[in-house]
């Protein structure tokens, strides 16, 4: 027996899955526009690596937090993670580190 596609060619149980356990995200208080756009700037667009060393070179972690870091993510998890997925982690992971 053939699965059942919806229109979009996803198999509907598929999408009956996602539905279900999908969770709407909360969402804070907003913040200062021109904080919020240079945030939503930084997530979407790349910035340079020389920009990212001295800021990060200039404004270093605490002498007393010793767990203040990049999380990094582990190496079976980072396998099995699309290309893009990736993408958009180092993404991340380049801003953490500011």
């Amino acid at each position: 027996m053939a699965e059942q596609l919806s229109v979009l060619g996803v198999p509907d149980e598929l999408l009956g899955m996602v539905n279900k356990h999908a969770v709407p995200t909360q969402k804070g208080l907003p913040i200062h526009p021109k904080l919020a756009a240079s945030i939503n700037y930084m997530a979407t667009n790349q910035l340079q690596e020389q920009a990212i060393n001295s800021t990060a070179e200039k404004y270093l972690a605490p002498e007393n937090c010793n767990s203040l870091n990049v999380p990094a993510v582990n190496n079976p998890i980072w396998g099995n993670m699309s290309p893009s997925r990736r993408s958009q982690e180092v993404k991340l992971q380049r801003i953490l580190k500011l």
